[in-house]
């Protein structure tokens, strides 16, 4: 079973993804279950001992605990990264907002039924295609005769020195013996790309992208190498894509 949850305090918006969920429902083989929540504190109680949704299509302006906060309370759980999580909204300046929360797309107010059930079905078939194959959102770091596990949604950047690579989260950075082409195999191609032979990004952090560089969401700026320029400008724009319908 897949279940999904809705949080807006829109009632005809509720109402509207409710109806579009049960009909693509009926295109697949797993039954769907959806959860309605009309304020972000209603929602944030209902994953307090963990989160029971594998989709959360969430609105951004609520009153008291709005969209952003709501999706911070759902990500503080390393448990929870592999939630697909979507926003809705008629506002796009939130974008930059976001990037911690690591979404799974936005979709626009007002809400055009094909391109959402496009979405969903293309969200559904994932989240069904990650359980079959059992995969986790995490890195797994060989540091100091342990292996250390690095969730995904946490990764900057990766950087290699010598014989060293260096990654780098938020808040610290990881030193261990390896290659960056070792780590670019482990790495999902839709969220990480090779800019340069000593750098691989997560395209969750990168705020610009010109000719010769990316400038992350920190203000720091990666080299791109000549070679990789088109490659990671067409595949940022895909990355892009398949957030915003």
């Amino acid at each position: 079973m897949i279940h999904i949850a809705i949080c807006d305090d829109d009632i005809q918006v509720t109402e509207l993804v409710e109806r579009l969920i049960l009909e693509i429902s009926n295109s697949i083989s797993n039954k769907v279950e959806v959860t309605t929540f009309y304020s972000g504190t209603r929602f944030s109680k209902a994953i307090q001992n963990g989160c029971p949704f594998d989709i959360i299509f969430m609105d951004i302006e609520m009153d008291g605990m709005n969209g952003i906060k709501a999706g911070h309370l759902l990500r503080a759980d390393d448990g929870n990264d592999l939630v697909r999580l979507i926003y809705i909204s008629s506002h796009e300046q939130y974008h930059v907002q976001l990037f911690d929360v690591q979404p799974s797309g936005f979709i626009k107010k007002p809400i055009q039924p094909e391109l959402f059930k496009h979405k969903l079905l293309s969200t559904m078939q994932k989240v069904i295609r990650k359980r079959q194959l059992g995969i986790r959102n995490f890195l797994p770091v060989q540091q100091k005769g342990k292996e250390v596990l690095v969730p995904y949604r946490e990764i900057m950047y990766l950087e290699s020195r010598i014989r060293k690579v260096h990654l780098y989260t938020r808040m610290d950075r990881i030193e261990y013996y390896s290659t960056l082409n070792k780590e670019e195999n482990k790495l999902p191609s839709s969220d990480f790309i090779r800019i340069h032979q000593s750098y691989i990004v997560n395209f969750y952090f990168i705020r610009e992208i010109s000719y010769k560089k990316v400038t992350l969401i920190t203000g720091l700026e990666l080299p791109i190498s000549m070679k990789n320029s088109a490659s990671v400008k067409q595949n940022y724009l895909k990355f892009r894509g398949t957030l915003i319908e």
